[in-house]
């Protein structure tokens, strides 16, 4: 009996010192910033796999706002900050963060986990390193249009519209093969980059010469004619209000009333929790990053607006009605 009772207190005071033990320390460096709704999702997601057995820090290289070398000394920033606070891990979101901070960082021999990358991440080390790994990021552009563009009367051929952001000349590499343009089945596929309002506005104002609709890439980094950022929000707001086509999305908080009617998106949400999965086995699983190989999510979800295909008149196609989550 005495012995029983030594086992489970012995037990009971190993659960004890486990539940007592200080928190895993996990930096995450964005690349966007914390007003992003891309950030917002993944933060939060995050945050809700590690917390409260991690501590976490954040720090943000605002890429999509700021000019080059800014964000290069953000970088060096947030390799001073990591080494202050010393974590068990560190996370980088999206290409610019995993370029910039996660490279240097891994190649010290220090764990890495990155999410939300639309690049090889090999295309970033001449080696990879075997203490890094994570979450890739495949919007699905010609999916979404093949599918949507059937629901389109007339459908011969479709706009793209994107930012000149990195994630922008990095989708146009690896999904249009580095050219403007490609041939899905009977449509023909446009992608337009910019980094203008202006020839953004202008571009919309011109499509239905020549397009039978639009899917909306990235708009974050469009400058005004004082080479100031507009705003996000007001892009897509103007971009709604003036349109004559259709417009698509490839990602849900382009999704809304006001915004997009919709499309087969990705979010930012399951990139954060496949993230935190991933972080979860390596810092409490005892699995080593060389043994935790890349994930791609999902295949992405309908997401729709119901106003927004009102306007235009779209029925959908009833096998994509029945898998869509619908939004006003």
């Amino acid at each position: 009996m005495l012995k029983r009772a030594l086992w489970c207190l012995g037990w009971l005071l190993l659960a004890c010192a486990s539940a007592w033990a200080a928190p895993k320390r996990v930096f995450v460096v964005e690349s966007y910033h914390s007003e992003y709704p891309w950030d917002q999702d993944y933060r939060r997601a995050l945050q809700e796999r590690l917390s409260p057995r991690c501590e976490l820090a954040f720090y943000t290289l605002d890429s999509k706002r700021l000019p080059g070398d800014q964000v290069r000394q953000r970088a060096e920033e947030a390799l001073q900050k990591i080494r202050a606070f010393n974590p068990d891990l560190v996370i980088v979101g999206d290409d610019a963060a995993l370029q910039k901070v996660g490279r240097v960082w891994a190649l010290q021999g220090k764990p890495v986990i990155y999410l939300g990358i639309n690049n090889n991440p090999r295309n970033y080390f001449d080696t990879t390193p075997p203490n890094i790994s994570g979450v890739l990021e495949r919007p699905l552009i010609l999916r979404n249009i093949f599918e949507l563009g059937r629901s389109i009367k007339g459908m011969r051929r479709a706009l793209t519209m994107f930012d000149s952001d990195l994630t922008s000349r990095i989708i146009r590499d690896e999904t249009f093969v580095g050219r403007d343009s490609i041939r899905l089945g009977d449509i023909d596929v446009d992608i337009s980059l910019t980094d203008s309002f202006a020839a953004w506005q202008q571009k919309v104002l011109d499509a239905p010469k020549q397009y039978q609709a639009i899917w909306i890439g990235l708009y974050f980094t469009l400058r005004d004619k004082n080479g100031k950022v507009v705003d996000g929000a007001e892009v897509l707001r103007w971009t709604e209000a003036h349109s004559k086509l259709p417009l698509f999305a490839f990602w849900d908080f382009s999704v809304g009333k006001g915004k997009t009617a919709g499309g087969l998106v990705l979010t930012g949400y399951e990139q954060g929790s496949e993230a935190g999965k991933m972080a979860n086995a390596y810092l409490f699983g005892g699995k080593p990053l060389s043994g935790l190989f890349p994930v791609t999510p999902s295949e992405g979800e309908y997401l729709f607006s119901r106003s927004e295909l009102a306007r235009y008149g779209i029925t959908l196609p009833e096998k994509v009605r029945a898998r869509s989550r619908w939004l006003e």
